[in-house]
């Protein structure tokens, strides 16, 4: 966590990420505070206090110019990620910054690791972080987006006063009987049936993460609530409801935890075949 590329907002996010960590990636464990060097014995008391479940360590970020470095954190932390990962202290990094510079982090572990990439960059989404070079270049199912502000979306603020009632409210018989469902729901099946063929129709043959399937949506339904939804409840709705059309059609659940789905040839040719049978 790069405290000091978080600023004011820092303790706020890394509560949020740490409550809400990505379900489809590894459990954290351990947390890594860079940090003003005048500063790390504050942070320290604040995290092993917030954060009794967790290892904690705290870095105190030593500047060797008169003028400070916007870059001593990250290269201080890149090194260590790497080290610790090459050294098998831990065998998943995931660094919490907007800064644009770790991309050599990741193509790092990438060599080291010859096979399944141990990476994951949270970012936030306040205006103007990720860079264009990020945007066009850096694989998408290594990002972990947290909405910013973190918390406004979770809690309520209470108004005031209640506001009064104009008109009395239906008391509801008990014996009164369920009413039926109404169109909407068919519609909405509808709507995630097609969602299902069109991630079958884009996504490659080989594993994938959930998250992955957002930006399939997107082209689909830009203004669709998924769209929008942080990583983690993302993973929640696209397991409720859309998986279970995608098994249906020959995708295959690949892991449990983290959860990570395949896309199947047999997925491939069932579409094919049914788009060719409507056609008939």
């Amino acid at each position: 966590m790069d405290t000091e590329n978080l600023q004011d907002s820092a303790r706020a996010l890394i509560e949020a990420v740490v409550e809400a960590w990505p379900e489809e990636t590894h459990s954290l464990t351990r947390l890594n505070l860079y940090v003003q060097a005048d500063q790390a014995q504050l942070w320290e008391m604040w995290a092993e206090n917030r954060f009794a479940q967790l290892i904690i360590s705290v870095r105190g970020i030593q500047h060797f110019s008169k003028q400070p470095s916007k870059n001593a954190a990250d290269i201080t932390l890149a090194i260590d990620a790497a080290t610790d990962f090459a050294s098998g202290a831990t065998q998943f990094v995931a660094v919490m910054s907007d800064d644009s510079d770790f991309m050599a982090l990741y193509a790092k572990l990438k060599e080291l690791n010859q096979g399944e990439i141990p990476f994951l960059w949270v970012m936030t989404d306040r205006d103007k972080t990720r860079s264009a070079t990020i945007r066009d270049y850096f694989p998408n199912d290594h990002i972990h987006v947290l909405r910013f502000p973190a918390k406004a979306s979770r809690t309520k603020t209470p108004s005031a006063s209640p506001t009064p009632k104009t008109k009395a409210s239906k008391t509801k018989d008990p014996a009164e009987p369920p009413k039926p469902k109404t169109k909407g729901s068919g519609k909405d099946s509808e709507r995630l049936a097609k969602m299902a063929e069109l991630i079958i129709e884009k996504m490659p043959i080989g594993v994938f993460r959930s998250t992955q399937c957002q930006t399939i949506i997107e082209e689909g339904w830009p203004k669709d609530p998924m769209v929008k939804m942080p990583g983690p409840s993302f993973g929640t709705e696209f397991a409720k409801k859309l998986w279970p059309m995608l098994e249906q059609r020959g995708a295959k659940l690949k892991k449990e935890k983290p959860r990570k789905y395949e896309m199947t040839e047999e997925a491939k040719r069932r579409l094919k075949s049914g788009k060719a049978g409507k056609s008939a």
